[in-house]
């Protein structure tokens, strides 16, 4: 929606210009869909009472309940992330409070590692976002907005239990005192065992009823300070330490093991300092963002499945972000609003080795402009740009060799490379009437190559390729939504047409002979669908929410499989208070068969619908004891072929809010 958000000036890479019009709330982004959308359409935004109504507590499972999206599981690497519209988490950027989290390496988020306990909502822009985000948000942006206290004294404090020898607990506490407020939140979540579908049937390398290697330890802790002089100005400072130590379930097929199967995160720790400000004016409003964000991360790779043994000595990593941003904004005219933004921010990583340190550094830039015209109160024109800009300012090979046998061996720095892309968009709103709102429009989008897709020899299997162009996009997209008194339907059309799609390619190794892999700009693809949305509110004491993603993904040359895009998916949520103290919820999540990658070619796993049920009763004012279970049906499916998700869970928690 564009909201009365104005001239823009954002010298980070996506943070700025995410951000919403409300002057009080610095970490909403703004969802680049019609103004006129019902806020009780949930396609673009799940609130911390739905998260924890539906027991949603990572940040995956939260975001599989909305249209669009739908679960990834990197099986080798114990990791799980989203896909919007079929397309890779590397095309659409996650963000905490506005601030761009990425992985400098890969791109890749483990969004397993990212708990809902400190969330206030979850904010998701898809297909035709605004070119103000900044680069590379191909098919949209993820944003995490964390809680702010409203009153003078307000928190939560909850434990609870679940299978697999779990425990979760958690502390949110905050003091609004008008001038400044505090909030600090806490969360510890831990489990020995995922445990296994009682329909699975056990093989050599999953023997019993609890997923082998499959423990897991989650801790958290967010301190949000804010100083608000007056009714528009705020200065927040925003400081999150999360810690993650986990196993990686390896594959249950041995056909699919090899001598890197066997592993462990024994860390995987995130640290963020923000700063973020709005100043207001006369006529305008300056907003800055000031952010470094670290990650330290080491994998442990064992001989068997004992995991006793090391099989090679650990690598620890360290890499950073960080970035400033400013953002000055013309208040809205009566007919005219004029937006300009401006990112830049830098990308660290460091392979710790023992003999020396191996760094690979890259910077990113972007400008982008964006018109809204009203010719009509109902009518509005929206057109823009973006100019995007990377380039690698250092680039060590990690595995160079002054006596190596061949030049790519004997090569101690890769080649620096640069690359831009200039993405101009346009875009049409019409409101029938109040109720009633419609959109289309295009936009081209493009996605820059990651260190990792550049420089990597993927453990030995590949050669770099430091000349991978950006991915390109034409993303168009129409939608409308009409509300009735108590209930409404949305629907999206969209279709995303893609040039220079990465993907890796069979090629001849210039430097030991025979093949080898690549990762090249070879793909043309196309992903098209629709979205579907209904909801149904009889009064405030039942309610229902129902959506639909049809999908249909594919290489148009014919080359390769697309994976984890599954054609169908269906997301179905009832709530029911029967009395004023008792709340039952049941949700489904369902998502058709899937390509999926394996080691010799693509297999398929089957589609599965997935019932949840959650019953509370609020004991006394405030106190609350609910009690439920994940996957009531006890279903033995996949995401990724080989990797079993867990069975049922059943799960028991009291909750204090005051």
């Amino acid at each position: 929606m564009v909201r009365k958000l104005s001239l823009v000036v954002t010298t980070t890479l996506f943070a700025g210009t995410l951000f919403a019009n409300e002057t009080t709330n610095l970490g909403q982004i703004d969802i680049f869909e019609n103004s006129n959308s019902d806020s009780r359409f949930k396609s673009n935004e799940i609130s911390s009472e739905d998260m924890n109504l539906q027991e949603k507590n990572s940040v995956v499972d939260a975001l599989n309940t909305i249209s669009g999206i739908t679960i990834n599981n990197y099986g080798q690497r114990g990791e799980q992330s989203v896909s919007i519209r079929g397309f890779s988490p590397r095309h659409s950027p996650v963000f905490v409070d506005g601030i761009a989290i990425n992985v400098p390496y890969d791109g890749y988020m483990d969004l397993s590692n990212f708990t809902t306990f400190n969330l206030d909502k979850i904010q998701v822009s898809k297909g035709l976002s605004s070119p103000l985000l900044g680069i590379n948000t191909f098919s949209g942006a993820i944003n995490l907005v964390t809680k702010k206290p409203t009153k003078e004294l307000e928190g939560s404090i909850s434990a609870g239990v679940f299978s697999g020898d779990g425990k979760k607990t958690y502390l949110n506490l905050g003091t609004n005192q008008g001038k400044y407020y505090i909030q600090t939140s806490g969360s510890y979540l831990d489990r020995d065992y995922l445990p296994m579908s009682s329909n699975f049937n056990s093989n050599s390398n999953q023997n019993n009823d609890r997923r082998v290697n499959s423990y897991k330890t989650d801790k958290n802790i967010n301190l949000k300070v804010g100083y608000t002089p007056n009714d528009t100005d705020e200065y927040a400072i925003n400081y999150i330490n999360q810690k993650t130590e986990k196993g990686m379930p390896y594959n249950i097929h041995s056909s699919e093991l090899g001598a890197n199967s066997y592993r462990q995160w024994p860390y995987s720790d995130k640290e963020s300092f923000y700063f973020l400000s709005n100043t207001n004016f006369k006529y305008a409003y300056l907003k800055s963002r000031v952010f470094y964000d670290k990650f330290e991360n080491s994998m442990h790779f064992y001989k068997n499945n004992k995991f006793q043994e090391l099989r090679s000595e650990p690598t620890p990593y360290d890499a950073n972000t960080k970035g400033i941003s400013l953002e000055l904004g013309q208040y809205d005219t009566q007919r005219n609003s004029l937006k300009l933004a401006l990112h830049a921010k830098e990308d660290t990583q460091k392979e710790l080795k023992t003999a020396k340190t191996d760094v690979m550094k890259i910077q990113y830039f972007s400008i982008g402009l964006e018109d809204t015209f009203r010719l009509t109160d109902d009518f509005r024109v929206i057109a823009g740009f973006s100019w995007d800009k990377d380039k690698v300012k250092e680039a060590n090979n990690g595995s160079y060799n002054p006596s190596g046998t061949n030049s790519l061996a004997r090569t101690k720095e890769f080649e620096h490379v640069s690359s831009n892309s200039f993405n101009p968009m346009l875009k049409f709103e019409y409101d029938i009437d109040e109720s009633f709102s419609t959109y289309a429009g295009i936009a081209k989008k493009t996605r820059f190559a990651s260190l990792k897709e550049r420089y990597s020899f993927r453990l030995g299997s590949a050669i770099p390729n430091p000349d991978l162009k950006p991915e390109q996009a034409i993303n168009y997209e129409i939608g409308a939504n009409k509300v009735f008194e108590n209930q409404g339907i949305k629907a999206v059309l969209f279709y995303a047409d893609v040039k220079d799609y990465i993907q890796t390619d069979r090629v001849a190794n210039p430097f030991a002979g025979g093949m080898t892999n690549q990762n090249n700009n070879i793909g043309k693809v196309k992903h098209m669908g629709y979205e579907l949305e209904y909801f149904y509110s009889l009064n405030e004491n039942l309610n229902l929410d129902v959506n639909y993603t049809r999908l249909l993904a594919e290489d148009k040359e014919k080359k390769v499989d697309i994976t984890d895009a599954p054609k169908h998916k269906v997301v179905l949520g009832t709530t029911y208070r029967p009395i004023k103290a008792l709340t039952t919820n049941v949700n489904m999540q369902y998502a058709s068969s899937r390509h999926t990658a394996s080691n010799d070619r693509n297999k398929d796993v089957g589609g599965a619908a997935i019932w949840n049920a959650k019953v509370a009763y609020e004991l006394v004012k405030g106190l609350t004891w609910d009690i439920g279970a994940s996957n009531i049906f006890d279903k033995n499916y996949e995401y990724s072929y080989g990797y079993p998700e867990s069975g049922r869970v059943v799960y028991t928690n009291m909750t204090y809010k005051f």
